[in-house]
């Protein structure tokens, strides 16, 4: 998300371990602890129908495995937090939590980090947004700690088609969605996106550092979400709905521009504003594919994804995704 957002043109401070010959962008101030080595993470990416070992698969999907200690436990949160004080930043990303998943903490030291990340965000002045990237869990304790120690405490969160329902699950029933649909539909997405935002936003205690949720942002495969308060501190939905469809096409492409002959649409030709009978259609408009409407308190915007046919690489599409589409909204 860093690097993302310097070659957006932002100045960034990133709170993260450092070590020896380290390559981050121009615009990147790293701070955190020195390490001798860096930490390992390997993904292995693989495509729908692809074969291995007498099993193929049946969606796309990617698999990490990683040997890192400075990641789950947040090491770089002190060093960060006194440069943040000099930095007065627009913007403060918290990302990275799903590294605490399953990582063996010593008892009561997991709910001790996650307490004074929760400080260093109430102690932001309120002209500073707050934005929680989402990732996926499988310990629904530590969800349970997020949703008392961090998405009371963020303005905006962003995640993807299968986060989206298990922060569904977890605010209506407290458990995590053990399925989700690799290809939802947009009503589906919309109707669970306005749970999350009634009961994170509207209907949030009024408590000292709370921050009701203004903005939330989805990305799946065949569209971008953004669903913001129109009397919030965010603007330019659309402009932040098309720039974060772009760049999946680009970053998934591994390319600078968008080439349309390694593009496809599988958004339908309309969609439903909702799951409830009789709503209201959206055609899909080529000369003006973002489609953006007022409801209620919120501002909706759905934009088409120009997926990639000839995939580089998915790693990091989220992160760079939820990143560019911040941009026009804090700028």
């Amino acid at each position: 998300m860093a690097a993302r957002f310097a070659r957006e043109g932002c100045s960034v401070l990133l709170g993260s371990g450092r070590y020896p010959g380290q390559q981050v962008p121009e615009d990147v101030r790293v701070v955190g602890p020195e390490a001798a080595r860096p930490d390992v993470h390997l993904i292995l990416e693989y495509g729908a129908d692809a074969s291995w070992c007498g099993h193929t698969t049946t969606r796309a999907n990617r698999f990490i495995i990683h040997s890192d200690v400075a990641n789950p436990t947040i090491s770089a949160l002190e060093d960060f937090g006194e440069a943040l004080k000099k930095f007065d930043p627009d913007l403060l990303v918290v990302s990275g939590l799903q590294m605490m998943d399953n990582f063996p903490f010593e008892k009561g030291a997991r709910p001790e980090r996650l307490r004074l990340l929760r400080d260093q965000m109430r102690s932001q002045p309120a002209r500073t947004k707050i934005h929680f990237e989402m990732a996926s869990f499988a310990d629904t304790g530590l969800l349970r700690e997020m949703m008392q120690m961090v998405t009371p405490y963020v303005d905006s969160m962003g995640m993807n088609e299968q986060e989206l329902p298990n922060l569904h699950s977890m605010v209506l029933y407290g458990n995590v969605s053990l399925v989700s649909d690799a290809n939802p539909r947009v009503a589906t997405v919309l109707d669970q996106m306005r749970t999350v935002m009634r009961v994170l936003g509207e209907e949030a205690p009024a408590e000292p550092g709370r921050r009701p949720l203004s903005r939330l942002h989805v990305h799946t495969l065949a569209f971008q979400a953004i669903m913001t308060r129109r009397d919030g501190i965010w603007s330019n939905s659309m402009s932040a709905a098309a720039r974060a469809s772009l760049t999946a096409h680009r970053h998934i492409c591994g390319t600078k521009q968008v080439d349309t002959r390694k593009a496809r649409l599988i958004m339908d030709e309309s969609f439903s504003v909702s799951g409830e009978p009789g709503s209201r259609r959206v055609p899909f408009d080529p000369a003006r594919p973002v489609s953006c409407w007022n409801e209620g308190l919120y501002e909706m915007c759905v934009a088409p994804v120009l997926v990639c046919t000839e995939v580089y690489q998915t790693a990091g599409g989220g992160d760079n995704i939820s990143s560019a589409g911040l941009v026009p909204q804090i700028l």
